[in-house]
């Protein structure tokens, strides 16, 4: 009597099932680090201003494309299932931990401060800061936050000694921002932030926001689009506009813009 094939012998069979259930599995992975990355370390417009996006598109092409392919490609019924169950935990070895670098990789460049810095703002991520001054930082300053940028200002240091050395700091590329022993608290200098504002549109120039962008912030700040002031922002891969309101100067959104200042 002939032997009967069981229907999910057949190669593509077991190579579909697999590959859908690995797929699925990785979708669902992928859909909670996008709202880890997208909402809670690099609301927008961060991610496109600290590089979020590009890191996590690499991040999903991982999880969500490469690991399933490699598991069609090894999900063959023909294998005993010792040799079957071991190219699987592989993948999945391989796939856990290039996900995990790649998770690490988007929390230290996570954006942790916005901070005023003498005539502008700076986006400064964790692997910016020098961690070993925290302690002299302001109380509520001494820890990184891991829901988005926290808003604060810099003062520069008057000691000679310590202004040669924040300036040699600055031409390696270590901003004051990166700095927390300057911290402060941005209400103790917002005026400073006003006095250097400059009505939106001048500072825009010939650049091409959208004006639904604008109204959008306005209205959620409650004031008029004319009321609005901004100073230049600059972060690691583009730049853009902080927008202040008065009657504190407070921090009311930001717009992203392609080209530089």
């Amino acid at each position: 009597m002939a032997e009967v094939q069981r229907p999910d012998s057949h190669p593509m069979n077991l190579r579909f099932r697999a590959t859908a259930i690995h797929l699925a599995s990785s979708a669902c992975v992928a859909s909670l680090a996008w709202w880890l990355v997208s909402v809670v370390w690099y609301p927008e417009p961060l991610a496109a201003l600290a590089g979020g996006s590009a890191l996590f598109a690499i991040l999903v092409a991982v999880d969500v494309v490469i690991g399933p392919a490699l598991t069609a490609v090894v999900a063959d019924p023909r294998k005993g299932r010792r040799e079957l169950v071991r190219d699987l935990s592989v993948i999945l070895l391989l796939q856990l931990s290039a996900f995990a670098y790649g998770m690490y990789s988007m929390a230290i460049a996570r954006p942790v401060a916005l901070a005023f810095e003498i005539d502008l703002f700076r986006v400064v991520t964790a692997a910016e800061v020098n961690t070993q001054t925290l302690p002299q930082a302001p109380a509520s300053l001494r820890s990184l936050s891991w829901t988005g940028p926290v808003t604060l200002a810099t003062v520069k240091p008057t000691d000679p000694a310590e202004q040669l050395r924040t300036i040699d700091l600055g031409f390696a590329g270590v901003p004051l921002a990166a700095l927390p022993e300057y911290w402060r608290e941005y209400a103790q200098l917002a005026s400073k932030a006003w006095a250097v504002s400059k009505p939106v549109a001048e500072l825009l120039g010939n650049r091409v926001v959208a004006a639904a962008d604008i109204e959008r912030i306005a209205v959620k700040a409650g004031v008029a689009q004319s009321e609005l002031r901004g100073i230049p922002l600059l972060a690691r891969r583009a730049e853009g506009v902080v927008l202040l309101a008065a009657p504190d100067a407070r921090v009311v959104g930001i717009l992203a813009l392609a080209t530089a200042f």
